[in-house]
């Protein structure tokens, strides 16, 4: 058979044979699906160890491993637990695989002999999928305590995002809307809300000579008003729209947030 001749082409010559994409995607099938352990290995020591830098090299060393992969993960899960669940086996191939690919890009230097690249795979493989599994990302910085009743309890009040959304939006309403803001104020804050945070807001500039990294303003600045493109967007000059900015500070400030509590963050 064609395909058995450019497997033993590629054991030869240790170098994958120059294929066209349906010859290329034959030999991935084969390799797969119907080859055998032995000659898998064999197939992906020969991409590894002397044609690392074939364009094809990865594909050819992944459909020879991810058999191994999942047959790794189901010997071990069955190890590991009684009766493991389709969730388990999943994360433990999962982990299988992110090991090959693994062996793959790091391309250490792997000892010469008959048997040693075999037995560096097979741990790679055994290993990665017991590690997927115990590494767990929803446990990570989760710490065991013999006493729970040791442990501080912390009142810092955890933020809520969407909650700040809401009230922050409902407040908007009701800024833009205040009664008692003259006009020409009122037409100003109506003015940013309809160009929004893209058009109303910039970056604080600081025009001091030194490392911007120092400066204590730099460190978690917050974008401010753009007076500019609200004086343009209204028609006016940057003078009037700093004046009714003011006049609505004050005012605002008085009217919702006296205690300057507003958003506070204990």
């Amino acid at each position: 058979m064609p395909i058995i001749d450019t497997v033993r082409n590629l054991l030869t010559h240790n170098k994958i044979p120059t294929l066209d994409t349906l010859q290329m995607s034959d030999l991935l099938h084969h390799l797969f699906t119907a080859s055998e352990k032995t000659e898998r290995i064999q197939v992906a020591e020969a991409v590894y160890r002397h044609d690392h830098g074939h364009s094809s090299a990865l594909d050819v060393f992944l459909a020879c491993t991810l058999p191994l992969a999942e047959k790794a993960a189901r010997r071990r899960a069955h190890k590991v637990f009684v009766y493991p669940s389709d969730w388990q086996l999943e994360l433990m191939y999962d982990g299988a695989v992110a090991a090959a690919i693994a062996v793959f890009q790091c391309n250490f230097a792997v000892e010469t002999g008959s048997d040693a690249f075999r037995r560096y795979l097979l741990r790679a493989l055994a290993l990665g999928a017991v590690r997927s599994y115990f590494r767990r990302e929803e446990n990570d910085g989760i710490r065991a305590v013999a006493d729970l009743a040791a442990l501080p309890i912390h009142i810092k009040a955890h933020n809520n995002q969407a909650e700040q959304d809401i009230i922050a939006r409902d407040l908007l309403d009701q800024v833009t809307g205040f009664p008692n803001l003259r006009p020409d104020v009122c037409a100003t804050l109506l003015c940013i809300r309809a160009l929004g945070p893209d058009e109303a807001l910039k970056e604080h500039t600081f025009t001091a000579s030194g490392d911007p990294d120092k400066w204590k303003r730099e460190r978690g600045r917050r974008p401010i008003l753009n007076p500019n493109a609200i004086a343009q967007a209204m028609g006016t000059d940057r003078s009037t729209v700093h004046r009714n900015l003011r006049e609505a500070r004050i005012i605002l400030r008085s009217a919702f947030n006296a205690d300057g509590k507003l958003f506070l963050n204990h």
